[in-house]
């Protein structure tokens, strides 16, 4: 398909539902028993293959199909056995990098033996979805996968599979730890892990535009309604918080989710084990961000000359202008003589990076945190560092040089302190790289999330 209809268009659904307390109202349906919603193959036409984690479930006819095409000795369709592979492997990794296992599904397997079960079925506005069914506080889950990705926009089906089987599988890994997470965070690091298990494929930058678009938006006050590309976008915070942290950082976020907090509240407690907090990181967020497409030089992302860049202001003494929560402007300019660049502001609610140019490429490897003596061409960055959503208005400003400040008398920049989160250290590691080599139920409440990926335009 043409590159344009590759675009991903949005969409997270997550329903809490009130059961009675028996096993069986604990249970959601299948496809395969009495229905999942309009999600149910034919009487008779239902057929299963298993590997050690996983069961696949396919229909041979009516609306949801799979294809049948098989090239195996067992006859078992070569699209069904793809995805049990995608989806071993998926779980396999995610055990490696440390992530607690999808608990057996003991009270509403239909096939009793306890490994994840797979339906493929035929979406009419989605490509798939991860359900949870939570007894006590354990909570399994199951996948609905689209059928044949006949007409998705991805180029092959085997692509079909490996994004979307990867990307559901870790919502449920995220259902072990907390189901109806922050959508930013649930879509953003289902998209990470994606990306990190399988660095071939695009979808990840696909979606990066609806994400970069918007800088001066709350990282947690999404856009309503149909918002994927800006949800998966959000894949750039976790991102960012691997390769500056390391990967280890993501899976520590969801150890303290589990133990109630919310995720940007354990994002801020694991980051200040690590000598950093959220309030430091949000700006270098916001300069990691900028320092990427055209900009991209030293430090950052791997990869951010492929990213859409940030487009940035002009870089004036006296701009001004106001966040609301963790959002950023970014600024472009050439100082003509030494300055010592600092923030008029609520140092509790903004902060700020001057990121150095050379030959028009970002040095965040020489990242400073504001105030800070800067000279010739830079990149400013002030962001929010506080969830508070009330204005927090800020000033730019242009000062004599502090001569005290370290590489004052060379002209180097210095003065505000070295800015955290990697703009001190080599080019950041790639979350994708060598690094990751990397509950009888007797049921009171039943909470169901169903997260779902929409069709691609």
């Amino acid at each position: 398909m043409k590159a344009a209809a590759l675009a991903v268009s949005a969409a997270f659904a997550c329903a809490t539902l009130l059961a009675a307390t028996s096993a069986r109202a604990a249970c959601m349906g299948r496809p395969t028993a009495g229905g999942y919603g309009s999600y149910v193959y034919p009487a008779g036409e239902a057929e299963s293959f298993a590997t050690a984690k996983v069961r696949v479930h396919w229909a041979k006819s009516g609306t949801h199909a799979a294809t049948l095409t098989s090239t195996r000795d067992d006859g078992v369709p070569d699209s069904v056995a793809y995805a049990a592979d995608v989806a071993e492997g998926a779980l396999t990794k995610f055990a490696e990098m440390g992530y607690r296992p999808v608990p057996a599904d003991t009270t509403c397997d239909p096939d009793g033996d306890g490994k994840l079960d797979i339906y493929l079925v035929r979406f009419s506005g989605g490509d798939g979805a991860c359900i949870a069914e939570c007894n006590g506080g354990t909570c399994s889950s199951f996948a609905l996968i689209d059928s044949t990705y006949r007409g998705r926009g991805y180029a092959s089906p085997q692509e079909g599979f490996r994004t979307v089987v990867t990307h559901e599988l870790f919502h449920a890994i995220q259902n072990v730890y907390k189901t109806n997470d922050d959508p930013f965070w649930a879509e953003g690091t289902a998209q990470w892990a994606m990306k990190t298990l399988h660095p071939e494929l695009k979808d990840f930058e696909r979606n990066l535009p609806k994400f970069f678009d918007e800088p001066t938006r709350s990282l947690d006050a999404p856009p309503t309604g149909v918002t994927a590309g800006y949800l998966y976008g959000a894949a750039v915070w976790p991102l960012f918080l691997a390769t500056s942290h390391g990967p280890e950082t993501i899976r520590e976020i969801f150890e303290l989710e589990a133990e109630g907090k919310p995720a940007l509240e354990a994002t801020d407690a694991v980051l200040a084990k690590k000598g950093s907090s959220l309030a430091a990181a949000y700006p270098m967020f916001g300069a990691w961000n900028a320092a990427t497409a055209g900009l991209a030089g030293t430090g950052g992302y791997p990869d951010g000359a492929s990213y859409p860049g940030i487009k940035a202001g002009a870089l004036e003494d006296g701009t001004s202008n106001i966040t609301s929560g963790l959002a950023y402007f970014v600024y472009k300019g050439t100082l003509d003589a030494p300055r010592r660049i600092a923030l008029e502001t609520d140092a509790e609610r903004n902060g700020g990076v001057v990121v150095p140019l050379e030959g028009g490429k970002a040095r965040i490897d020489r990242a400073e945190r504001l105030p800070a003596n800067a000279e010739g061409e830079v990149l400013v960055v002030v962001a929010g560092t506080t969830t508070k959503k009330t204005d927090a208005p800020f000033t730019i400003r242009f000062e004599a040089p502090d001569a005290t400040a370290p590489g004052s008398s060379s002209g180097a920049p210095g003065g505000g302190a070295a800015a955290d989160d990697g703009c001190r250290a080599a080019p950041g590691r790639s979350p994708s790289g060598g690094d990751l080599a990397l509950a009888s139920v007797a049921v009171a409440v039943v909470l169901r999330r169903a997260s779902s990926r929409r069709k691609r335009d």
